[in-house]
């Protein structure tokens, strides 16, 4: 069953959607049929303000809240954390530092044998194992050029000539700035 939340992409919404399901274990879903394993732990969480110029030249700035999960090999754990662990580690976080409730999520995991790798939530579902969080590999991307993509299927047919006429094609050189 899908979860209806204010948004499972900010940290308000993340931990609100939560707060109904405390002892519910929380699994981390990674795609492709796999998952955090059992004995995860959240090793940090982080508040992040991020200033960038990218490839086109565009200065961007946001905040992004970053959790961090990891599963050792050394402290074997046979259980999933459950939601109200998982939000108590939270409230002994921001006694500490602040976090922008309506910043973009990210969770961030690895383990003994894999680098750490970047996802967004995409949705959050009840299952019967438990709460199941499905997250989305952040690929790196070229913005200038995601910009351009966008422009165009938004362009009506005067201006996709104008826009065609213009190039875009992100490469070394290119218009973009690479």
């Amino acid at each position: 069953m899908l979860m209806e939340t204010v948004s499972p992409t900010t940290p308000r919404g993340f931990f609100d959607a939560l707060q109904d399901h405390l002892e519910r274990p929380l699994i981390f879903d990674l795609g492709g049929g796999k998952r955090v394993p059992v004995g995860y732990h959240v090793t940090e969480i982080k508040a992040v303000d991020l200033q960038t110029v990218d490839c086109g030249g565009v200065v961007g700035t946001w905040k992004e809240t970053v959790v961090q999960l990891w599963r050792s090999d050394l402290e074997p754990d046979p259980h999933y954390m459950s939601a109200g662990k998982f939000l108590k580690i939270v409230r002994a976080v921001v006694s500490n530092i602040a976090l922008e409730q309506n910043s973009e999520l990210r969770f961030e995991y690895g383990d003994d044998g894999q680098p750490a790798l970047h996802y967004t939530v995409s949705r959050l579902e009840q299952t019967a194992e438990g709460l199941m969080v499905h997250l989305e590999w952040i690929g790196v991307r070229c913005k200038a050029l995601d910009r351009r993509q966008a422009a165009r299927a938004k362009a009506g047919p005067s201006e996709l000539t104008v826009l065609e006429a213009s190039g875009g094609a992100c490469a070394p050189g290119g218009d973009c700035g690479c």
